[in-house]
């Protein structure tokens, strides 16, 4: 992984922690890409959410939606053919992605309020999909 990557990926997951309701009046979006052929989206309807998506190397897609108020989001991914996918509505939700070698999917979905979920995967081919569903859920897949 490249340094410059690293430290992308570091602000993300420090983003991603220092996160609180009421950082930002309006809702927040910041997407950054380096490589070629990368996709990425997203949407937010609702009140102070707040979405990061980091991209370093090519091929890499990543989307997420937003519904509701004060919910956060950070994607930090490397290497290529990476696939990242999210969803939340509800109130207060926290949902992190950081994908490191090649070919990693990554699919978390939550509904509710108060949710949290965390996804790392270094190796290559890895698979994660996450849904919570209610309040005060919290996962965390980490993966090799």
């Amino acid at each position: 992984m490249s340094s410059r990557c690293l430290i992308g990926v570091t602000a993300a997951l420090v983003l991603f922690a220092a996160a609180a309701p009421g950082a930002r009046a309006d809702g927040y979006v910041s997407i950054e890409q380096y490589g070629s052929s990368n996709g990425a989206a997203g949407s937010q309807r609702g009140f102070r959410n707040r979405l990061t998506i980091h991209q370093d190397g090519g091929g890499n897609s990543a989307h997420h939606q937003q519904y509701g108020d004060f919910n956060r989001h950070v994607t930090g991914q490397s290497g290529t053919g990476h696939d990242a996918r999210g969803y939340q509505s509800g109130h207060g939700n926290i949902s992190g992605i950081a994908q490191f070698g090649y070919g990693h999917r990554a699919v978390t979905s939550q509904d509710g309020n108060g949710n949290a979920v965390g996804v790392i995967q270094a190796g290559s081919g890895n698979t994660a999909n996450a849904r919570q569903i209610g309040a005060g859920n919290v996962s965390v897949i980490i993966q090799d």
